[in-house]
């Protein structure tokens, strides 16, 4: 499990210039920014470039994290998540066929998480974690799970509430 209270310093190092404190973040959880790239792009020249568009920006933006609003290995993992989306190829992309619904890592999701994803109905998860863990889009994840938008729309929609509703509770 991730030290959130040395990733919070580091954040906040990070966003008055230290690059010590960049340094040691990198060492620390570049890693698994780059295994959240290569999850969502699966090339790994593609991963390697959104892992480095991903600490920029953390480095740039370091100064917006706030502690009181999440944590800091959330806020780091949408950043890494929203770079690697942003290095996708802009043409439309074939869906490798053998995509399914990942194992969940146990040393990175926590113990509440899993709980509560284990207690969404299965396509609900599935559509949260091929969104979340590959990054696909509403679109794709209707192609993939051979639903309609609006279906697939909503099982985001309600399994998010309901692992907000689990989590918070």
């Amino acid at each position: 499990m991730l030290d959130e209270v040395e990733l919070a310093r580091l954040l906040g190092a990070m966003g008055r210039g230290d690059r010590d404190a960049a340094q040691a973040l990198y060492r620390l959880i570049g890693s698994r920014i780059y295994g959240i790239a290569r999850r969502i792009l699966r090339d790994a020249s593609l991963a390697e470039d959104a892992a480095h568009q991903a600490f920029l920006k953390i480095w740039k933006n370091a100064h917006r994290f706030d502690p009181s609003k999440g944590k800091a290995s959330t806020w780091i993992t949408i950043v890494a998540r929203h770079a690697a989306i942003d290095c996708r190829p802009r043409e439309t992309r074939q869906l490798p066929d053998d995509l399914e619904a990942p194992r969940l890592d146990e040393t990175y999701v926590h113990p509440r998480l899993k709980i509560a994803l284990a207690a969404l109905p299965e396509m609900h998860r599935n559509a949260i974690l091929l969104m979340y863990v590959y990054g696909l889009s509403h679109s794709e994840l209707a192609e993939r799970m051979q639903a309609p938008l609006g279906t697939v729309k909503s099982w985001v929609r309600r399994g998010a509430a309901a692992l907000k509703e689990s989590l918070t509770g």
